[in-house]
């Protein structure tokens, strides 16, 4: 049923009243108010529990073992061994053990995809900024929506300190806000959305869809007329193994694979979490696009320096013109070009970060104590094996390319899939413009092409 548009009169009243809930909402998280999680920060778990509560916009204060004593008085106290952390304490006496992602959304009351649910109209798979815009735009429009999402809304995108070119936002705004503004927009006109949940895999049931999806429990499948796929992607690795079995190399520097110091020193997105690890410390960003050149300065402001690692002779030859101004300008910034990481340095800990000139092919090592890496990424489509056409690095193909490789009689529609009805927008289609401003846009016209394919099949809308 759609929804009528508030008289004109009310709305400043109504910006008001969700710039408060913002600034409430936000409020807590700035204090560290809500649930407790003890834990030690170099704990895979731990880093897990954090970055879905921070992905969901949870407050909670974080007790790390490595630095605080209460923490393990705590826990003596509840007899609770180390394995079993992280610790996370609830209102109301509630203690949970290293939960699990959904066992914790459980406990702090998170909506659920419900079992058994009628059939949707539109199933949108992933909660980045094209899959928050279709959810909004097929919401608006009287089609009953679910939103599903493995960890939390916002995509990549929701990592991002700062998105200053998007339209209608003069001062920038945060991934983060945009992705909240995005979910109450979402919400007030109906949509369903649930977190976590994990696509398995999609199938066919003739003209309908059938979407497999892990809550965090046993399987469950649910059944709607469209999809939209909006899985994004995430970052590459680095490949860096160390030279032998105990880490030598010939210039006498011990460097070890980075393997061994994710989560204890090497992150792949720089949230303010992050940020906060990493105050009076200096660290090191690799990659060369508009996520790097945002880290970079967002980590400027609390680090004592930054070292840039990019590939390329200047960071302008992919980064926005904005972000290499202000780049060159910060006093505590310093860009290495045409460089690369070569190994890190560590006990534990990581302690310092190996590059290699390209030019020189000249080695040396950068005091950093965490390094991001942001280097390019890889769609999120392993679920997807056999439903629609990828190409040969796992991008769904849309439009002509679908056609070509299917043979389809009928051509697919510019975002539709090689399977009618399903449509791919955002990061993990071929060709996207990987902006959060296209994204967006991708996921309004999913809408209007959807409605076609579903007049065209006849398929009635509730």
């Amino acid at each position: 049923m759609s929804h009528p548009a508030p008289p004109a009169a009310d709305a400043p009243l109504g910006d008001d009243i969700v710039r408060a809930y913002f600034q409430r909402r936000a409020m807590p998280v700035g204090l560290d108010a809500g649930f407790w999680m003890i834990g030690s920060r170099f704990s895979p778990d731990s880093r897990r529990l954090r970055e879905f509560a921070c992905r969901n916009r949870l407050p909670y204060r974080f007790v790390d073992l490595e630095q605080d004593r209460d923490g393990e008085r705590m826990l003596r106290a509840a007899d609770v061994p180390p394995g079993d952390t992280p610790l996370v304490i609830w209102f109301g006496g509630l203690v949970l053990r290293n939960p699990s992602n959904s066992e914790l959304a459980r406990a702090l009351g998170l909506p659920a995809a419900r079992p058994g649910a009628p059939i949707r109209d539109v199933l949108v798979v992933g909660a980045g900024p094209a899959g928050l815009a279709a959810a909004v735009h097929a919401a608006a429009e009287g089609l009953t929506t679910t939103v599903l999402d493995a960890v939390g809304t916002g995509g990549q995108a929701g990592d991002s300190s700062r998105v200053e070119n998007h339209l209608g936002f003069p001062d920038g705004i945060s991934g983060r806000e945009l992705a909240d503004r995005a979910v109450v927009q979402a919400n007030r006109l109906g949509a369903e959305i649930s977190v976590p949940a994990t696509a398995l895999a999609l199938r066919p049931d003739g003209d309908l869809h059938v979407v497999r999806y892990d809550p965090g429990g046993l399987p469950l499948e649910m059944i709607s007329r469209t999809v939209v796929i909006a899985t994004g992607a995430r970052y590459n690795g680095l490949d860096i193994a160390g030279t032998d079995a105990t880490g030598a190399d010939p210039t006498g520097i011990d460097i070890r694979g980075i393997e061994r110091f994710e989560r204890a020193g090497v992150h792949y997105a720089a949230t303010l979490m992050e940020a906060r690890l990493c105050g009076g410390r200096p660290v090191a960003v690799v990659g060369g696009g508009d996520s790097a050149g945002q880290a970079t300065l967002l980590l400027a402001d609390v680090a004592t320096e930054v070292y840039l690692v990019v590939r390329e002779d200047e960071p302008g030859e992919r980064m926005s013109r904005y972000l290499v101004d202000r780049i060159s300008r910060h006093p505590r910034v310093v860009v290495l070009a045409h460089t690369e990481v070569a190994g890190v340095v560590g006990d534990g800990t990581l302690r310092e970060v190996v590059v290699r000139e390209n030019h020189s092919g000249a080695r040396g090592t950068l005091p950093a104590q965490a390094l991001f890496i942001l280097t390019g990424a890889r769609p999120n489509t392993g679920w997807l094996a056999g439903a629609v056409a990828l190409d040969a690095d796992g991008f769904v193909l849309t439009g002509h390319d679908a056609g070509r490789a299917t043979g389809r009689d009928r051509p697919p529609q510019v975002l539709e899939t090689s399977r009618p009805g399903v449509f791919a927008v955002g990061d993990v289609r071929v060709g996207a413009v990987r902006r959060v401003a296209s994204a967006v846009a991708d996921g309004a016209a999913a809408i209007r092409l959807l409605h076609e394919h579903l007049a065209r099949t006849g398929s009635p809308v509730s």
